[in-house]
């Protein structure tokens, strides 16, 4: 497993030329122990931790100092495409990743490491699981102390045994005669050895269990054989033996052959030739290799060792096979095989239907996963401001837990862009994303929209019944979109699903389990709606786990430039057109707007003004609508100089406060001597009693 799998893309950084003050309180709002430093570049130049913060501040180091000489530079890092495993020799717990250019392009933790190989080794055990569960032959198998481990279905029927009677108890207890202990004792494989139970024949194979040197337990691979026994002893009492069999090879349409203990063909149903495009009579008396591609039976006929449920191609069709040695005084004398198929039409028709069907389901697979796919991560998210930062650092965290999330913010704030995010950063990043518009569904639509139904449920439905978009979001997230619009009674049956983590279809009788995480989005007052009787305030506690409050664009005009050449670049691209910016006289319309549709409404204008452009590549004022083009300035301006006295005097006025009236201290605060703050005053006549 390689470490961009693993890996965190969300990260908090510094740089290089950052204060002390700002890394400290970068540190306080993340709550990490250390943080990556990077370049100019984006290249990774160290670790800030915890530990250079305590020594700085051991030695009394200046707040407003740059952290370039603190960072501690020998930081292991691991690339992006190596194994993750090799983090595991290493004292740390974090570790940056790194590109070939050491580019910091993410964060991965031992806990990351140990999460991934977890959910690993369960997809392997319940792969394990699946196939114990789905084969045909009783498998069971014991530890060192004799107590049963595994126990399958199969061999729960086979025996006559509940493999819950079973699991957990000492193999003698529960089959007295059993010589599987003695495997464990002696650490020998015991195969194609049958035995007799219940008036049952069966045939199995042991083999110990190895962890290094040490036997720490044993199994055991069985299946019932009486048919095939039984089969075989009539034929032995029969006179005319050949007669026999061949009459029931005429008459079976499964592919059967004989061969002695050679290998040599003595008899072919009269199918398994038609499908061979052979000869009956001119095969019989060949060698059974060649009569028949890819065969082992002359194999069988010669170890003795039963082969069942194979995989064999013939004629480039896969096919299962099962090859089991006659034995008679105690000798090999040959092997019986058949092919599991009825007939020939039937199974190259069943294989071309097969086939037909595998490439439908994968088309289907791909479509249901390309439109049920979150396609935006934090980093689509644009904005520098603090609020910003801060709200992407909790959503970080909302991403690592399975809460429920509420996303509230005006329209075209980007809700739904953080829906994506927060599923894209979460455990579930691999598993269905479904969107719900619950305002666009019409009411009496929207039950079954959310629950599917089933077939026949009212008219007009279709006849195989309709999958819900929570069966849909069945292990991953399901965003609400609009929660604010369901009418009251969808909000019970909603409050249901939260409560039980079940649905009911229309028109089903029974429920089914659904593991699904909620993210739900409103540009509505919830309060308010409780407070009037339209929204339950139940539903509402169980939806408003993690709260995350989007500001509207008026909020951080800050961002306006990092979210406007995100824009630009992105409208463009789509447009086939060369934009290289926007300059500075838009740039500050573009500011100076309240933006009562947020970032949709200032993509609505970026995309406007790319479309009237002809020759220019830049976007310049006059491509802006007329209605920022009149925001009028209320207050006259200053003088630079007057602002920049005004910003020097209340500085001073601030420190003042701050050290209740102390100079050396405000001094030492404003970073200039006491002389300088002494001249300042009576420049800005500030009373020296302050």
């Amino acid at each position: 497993m390689v470490v961009k799998e693993i890996m965190s893309r969300s990260m908090i950084t510094l740089s290089l030329g950052d204060t002390l003050q700002h890394a400290v309180e970068k540190m306080s709002e993340s709550g990490f122990d250390s943080l990556p430093v990077i370049n100019q570049r984006g290249q990774l130049a160290g670790m800030f931790t915890k530990q250079d913060l305590y020594n700085a501040v051991k030695q009394g180091k200046d707040p407003s100092m740059s952290i370039d000489t603190l960072v501690n530079m020998d930081v292991y890092s691991i690339f992006e495409d190596e194994l993750g495993s090799k983090v595991f020799d290493k004292k740390a717990e974090k570790f940056p990743v790194v590109d070939k250019q050491n580019r910091l392009v993410g964060i991965v933790t031992k806990t990351d490491l140990l999460k991934a190989y977890y959910s690993k080794l369960q997809y392997t055990m319940n792969s394990l699981n699946g196939v114990l569960e789905s084969t045909s032959n009783g498998i069971m198998a014991i530890d060192k102390d004799n107590r049963i481990t595994v126990f399958n279905k199969a061999a729960g029927r086979i025996l006559g045994i509940e493999p819950a009677d079973a699991l957990g108890k000492e193999i003698l207890e529960v089959i007295p005669t059993s010589s599987l202990p003695n495997i464990v004792w002696s650490g020998k494989s015991d195969v194609g050895s049958t035995f007799c139970t219940n008036g049952k024949t069966l045939i199995t194979s042991r083999t110990p269990i190895f962890q290094g040197d040490m036997v720490v337990g044993a199994v055991t691979v069985f299946q019932d054989i009486t048919d095939y026994k039984n089969v075989l002893q009539e034929l032995d009492d029969e006179k005319n033996v050949t007669f026999i069999l061949n009459t029931i090879l005429e008459t079976v349409y499964d592919g059967i052959v004989v061969v002695d203990k050679d290998g040599v063909v003595t008899m072919l149903s009269k199918t398994y030739a038609e499908f061979l495009r052979v000869n009956r009579e001119e095969v019989i008396g060949k060698h059974v290799t060649e009569v028949i591609e890819n065969t082992r039976m002359h194999i069988v006929a010669k170890t003795g060792v039963p082969e069942y449920a194979d995989m064999q191609k013939i004629r480039g069709i896969p096919m299962i096979a099962s090859r089991i040695p006659m034995i008679k005084d105690g000798k090999v004398v040959g092997a019986v095989g058949k092919v599991l198929f009825r007939n020939v039409s039937e199974l190259n028709g069943l294989y071309k239907k097969i086939s037909i069907m595998e490439k439908e389901l994968e088309q289907y697979k791909g479509e249901f996963k390309r439109v049920n796919k979150a396609r935006y991560s934090f980093d689509n998210i644009k904005g520098n401001s603090r609020q910003m930062q801060e709200l992407k650092a909790f959503c970080v965290k909302a991403a690592a837990s399975d809460s429920n999330v509420l996303l509230l913010g005006e329209s075209g704030t980007g809700k739904e862009l953080f829906a994506h995010a927060i599923h894209n950063a979460s455990k579930r990043a691999y598993a269905p994303f479904v969107k719900v518009n619950c305002a666009a569904i019409p009411q009496e639509l929207l039950e079954s929209e959310l629950f599917g139904y089933e077939g026949g449920a009212f008219t007009g439905a279709k006849r195989e019944g309709k999958l819900g978009k929570f069966a849909a979001a069945h292990g991953g997230t399901i965003f609400l979109d609009e929660i604010g619009d369901m009418p009251l009674p969808m909000q019970a049956k909603l409050l249901r699903v939260l409560q039980e983590k079940e649905i009911e279809r229309v028109g089903a009788v029974s429920v089914e389990k659904v593991d699904v995480r909620i993210i739900a989005a409103t540009n509505k007052d919830l309060k308010k709606l409780m407070e009037e009787g339209k929204y339950r305030s139940d539903l509402f506690y169980r939806l408003n786990v993690l709260n995350v409050n989007i500001p509207a664009l008026r909020e951080r005009k800050e961002d306006i430039p990092a979210i406007v050449n995100s824009l630009v670049e992105k409208i463009s691209s789509n447009m086939e057109k060369y934009i290289e910016r926007v300059s500075e006289k838009a740039m500050e319309y573009l500011k100076s707007y309240d933006w009562p549709g947020n970032v949709r409404e200032l993509e609505n204008v970026l995309e406007r003004a790319i479309s009237i452009i002809e020759k220019d590549t830049v976007i310049r004022s006059e491509h802006l609508p007329s209605a920022l083009l009149g925001i009028n300035i209320d207050k006259p301006m200053d003088s630079l100089e007057e602002i920049l006295n005004s910003t020097e005097r209340q500085a001073i006025l601030n420190a003042l406060m701050a050290e209740k009236g102390n100079k050396t201290k405000a001094a030492k605060l404003l970073c200039i001597s006491r002389t300088s703050l002494y001249e300042k005053m009576t420049k800005h006549n500030i009373e020296e009693s302050f």
